[in-house]
């Protein structure tokens, strides 16, 4: 998306969240972009519910992984991290990390 249909587009707070969202995903690029993050914020609300669950703070669970407390908040504000600090965490929080590699719908390789 250019700069100027981005501008256009910003959600007003006077706007349900949802009536806007709703409308961009009409827009393909837009679903597109917006389907392509789902798993990877779907992990981090996995880490979030399960952090809560277990009744820790961020400062806890990072010193069960042998991190910082603001290692936490930026994975779970959306930073990307390695497969070895995934496990790391997830062993923290006694639990396991899956990850698959499924074919695309309609792939023809």
């Amino acid at each position: 998306m250019n700069d100027d249909k981005m501008t256009e587009q910003m959600h007003s707070p006077d706007r349900p969240w949802r009536e806007y969202l709703d409308e961009q995903m009409r827009d393909p690029q837009f679903c597109a972009e917006f389907e392509a993050l789902d798993a990877e914020y779907a992990l981090i609300r996995q880490l979030i519910n399960l952090r809560i669950q277990r009744g820790l703070s961020q400062r806890q669970l990072a010193e069960r992984a042998g991190m910082k407390q603001p290692s936490i908040a930026r994975l779970e504000g959306g930073r990307t991290a390695n497969l070895q600090t995934l496990r790391r965490i997830a062993a923290a929080l006694d639990a396991d990390v899956r990850i698959s590699i499924e074919p695309r719908k309609g792939a023809t390789i």
